[in-house]
């Protein structure tokens, strides 16, 4: 069980989902490791495939794990009813975040978005399969799905505190890895998405949600890009 296993055990475990996670993003440079461009249609169906091959994987892991230890019975109601209403004012609240805090960041864009510009640019079409849609799936599988439940795997609301901060600063490193303000507001996109999978405890709410806050972002690119 999950409870049993040592803390460096579950950490070398976690740290190699990280590593999985963060080598098959490789993949997006995929031209420069081949040395030659692909078709948009070439790109999107590798970006696919591998990504595809990512999210089945963190999703067995993330069932298995929730049937050897689920103390706060993560997953087991399927009914969306009384769900979408807290998708939604996730969404609106991370917006609503992003709206007041803009005047405070620094002129230009986040390393990382600058970065999905660039690949957008490129390649619209397998971009943005894996920033609106496949990512955002992968992310919330393990930096809320698994991760939650696997350090934090005790009821108390100190745990579901810890368990929602940590998250969210993983969350935020993971996008921005270096003290700034966009670390900040990284890891509080990460809190809000904590704080709906407790409420839900349902992936499924997470992973809309994602989608909704990175389909919206993509749609502004297509415009101003």
């Amino acid at each position: 069980m999950n409870q049993r296993r040592s803390l460096p055990g579950r950490i070398g475990i976690f740290i190699a989902l990280v590593f999985i996670q963060n080598l098959s993003t490789m993949i997006m440079g995929i031209e420069g490791l081949i040395g030659r461009p692909l078709s948009e249609l070439a790109y999107a169906l590798v970006i696919s495939l591998v990504f595809l091959a990512v999210m089945v994987y963190f999703i067995k892991y993330y069932q298995g794990q929730l049937q050897e230890y689920n103390p706060r019975s993560f997953g087991e109601n399927l009914s969306f009813k009384g769900k979408v209403g807290w998708i939604i004012l996730t969404v609106v609240g991370i917006y609503a975040f992003l709206i007041l805090v803009s005047p405070l960041l620094p002129q230009g864009t986040a390393e990382n978005q600058q970065v999905v510009d660039q690949m957008f640019l490129n390649h619209v079409l397998g971009v943005t399969l894996y920033g609106a849609v496949l990512g955002p799936i992968i992310e919330e599988l393990l930096y809320r799905g698994i991760f939650m439940n696997f350090f934090w795997n005790q009821k108390g609301r100190m745990y579901d505190v810890l368990a929602v901060l940590s998250s969210g600063l993983l969350f935020g490193l993971l996008h921005e890895p270096q003290l700034s303000l966009y670390l900040v507001v990284y890891s509080a996109i990460g809190v809000f998405l904590g704080m709906l999978y407790l409420k839900t405890k349902d992936i499924r709410c997470n992973m809309i949600a994602h989608i909704l806050y990175n389909g919206i972002t993509f749609l502004v690119m297509f415009q101003t890009l």
